[in-house]
């Protein structure tokens, strides 16, 4: 069923990449997921699906005509898992505070507003035969299953990353336990190139894992903590389609945002609707 919150609830902090102080409020709403713009007058609320994707620079980007929304990845992820279809996300700022860096914060704050259903189901997104998807190193695969799971492979050429593996097994449960705590990540190296070019702002170790040199700068939640963030990240992306995952089998190598959203768009238009 379509569920909504049963009361406003706000989240407050700075951004990831702009480190502009914001207050986001999520407020009951009965027409799908929206955001709106409260700094800029007149604006229209932006709704979350793969036609308003308006760039996936380092994060995934909502715009329309009037206003732009930034880095919406981890807020969007936290509604899906929660079953959220309807919901009206106000914002004093152009992104989403950063909290932990987790879904954790969203997910406590969206819970302690209470859930309810409202008429109607969200379609069904279901696959008639597998779906692939694939450039250079990065590939993605969609197949008809009796279960959702999600299996993610990312590598790197750090040492301290290697090769992660992961699999989901899609469940609220599941994914508040194993996916929501993990954290965004970057490579220390990286920070003065982010920085230089308007990102990573507001990114500091309270928010986010830093591979250094030779060390983690902070203390893991998880061994695989990377690769569970990659997963909380293509959730969040594939949510745009506007539908359920149906019961599939999804195993992506090497993902990012800009190749999740193509591929939710790929998987849209190989659906079969329920």
């Amino acid at each position: 069923m379509r569920k909504t919150i049963n009361q406003s609830v706000s989240v407050n902090g700075v951004g990831l990449h702009t480190g502009s102080p914001s207050v986001m409020t999520f407020k009951p709403a009965e027409n799908g997921i929206h955001f709106v713009r409260l700094d800029i007058p007149g604006s229209a609320p932006i709704k979350a699906d793969v036609y308003h994707v308006g760039s996936t620079l380092r994060g995934t980007n909502l715009k329309n005509e009037t206003a732009e929304v930034w880095t919406v990845e981890h807020v969007l992820s936290t509604l899906h898992a929660l079953g959220i279809t309807d919901l009206l996300v106000e914002m004093d700022g152009p992104e989403p505070p950063i909290t932990d860096g987790s879904a954790n914060v969203y997910a406590a704050r969206l819970l302690e507003a209470g859930l309810h259903e409202l008429d109607g189901e969200l379609p069904l997104l279901t696959l008639k035969q597998p779906v692939a998807y694939s450039y250079g190193p990065i590939s993605y695969l969609a197949e008809p299953a009796d279960k959702l799971t999600v299996t993610f492979v990312y590598e790197h050429k750090h040492p301290l990353v290697g090769r992660q593996e992961y699999t989901l097994e899609f469940t609220q449960d599941n994914y508040l336990s194993q996916i929501a705590p993990a954290r965004t990540f970057g490579f220390e190296e990286e920070l003065a190139f982010l920085k230089a070019h308007g990102l990573a702002k507001g990114g500091s170790l309270e928010n986010a894992v830093v591979v250094g040199k030779d060390k983690f700068l902070n203390e893991l939640r998880f061994a695989d903590e990377l690769v569970r963030h990659k997963i909380l990240d293509l959730l969040g992306d594939f949510s745009l389609t506007g539908k359920r995952l149906a019961p599939m089998k999804i195993t992506c190598r090497m993902g990012g945002h800009k190749h999740n959203v193509l591929f939710a768009r790929l998987l849209l238009a190989n659906s079969e609707d329920k």
